[in-house]
């Protein structure tokens, strides 16, 4: 059976705080969390896991398409490795907005809740800081 929040959501008590929503909504919240975690380490940074994290994905040798084409892959490769509730996992590169510096992203998913397959989408923003916001 999958818990709902993470071990660390029930050590901090994040999960706690949650308790007046359902168990779909604290699921999917618990995973867009960890999914604005883990888009915002970058590669080399976890000594213990090298490959954990994303590459520099604001590379200037490419032409932008090409860094689009290749987050997309990148970011969906990952999710699939380190992301173990979600399943058949789709992630779709968004049209920029004003900033030059933001990377948007959709990310489709299903995500098992008691036994039922439900359809997921997480908005990702990838900011000029590297920092990644997930979003539902």
């Amino acid at each position: 059976m999958i818990r709902c929040t993470s071990l660390f959501e029930r050590l901090a008590g994040v999960s706690e705080k949650r308790l007046g929503s359902n168990r779909e909504t604290q699921l999917v919240t618990s995973v867009a969390r960890h999914l604005s975690r883990m888009l915002s380490t970058r590669a080399g940074s976890v000594q213990t896991l090298p490959y954990y994290g994303l590459p520099d994905l604001n590379d200037l040798r490419f032409s932008l398409n090409e860094v689009m084409r290749n987050s997309r892959a990148v970011i969906e490769d990952f999710i699939c490795a380190y992301e173990p509730r979600l399943m058949n996992v789709r992630v779709v590169a968004k049209p920029r907005d004003d900033d030059a510096l933001e990377l948007r992203f959709d990310i489709q998913a299903f995500l098992n809740v008691d036994g039922v397959n439900r359809d997921v989408l997480f908005q990702a923003v990838l900011n000029g800081r590297g920092r990644v916001d997930v979003k539902v």
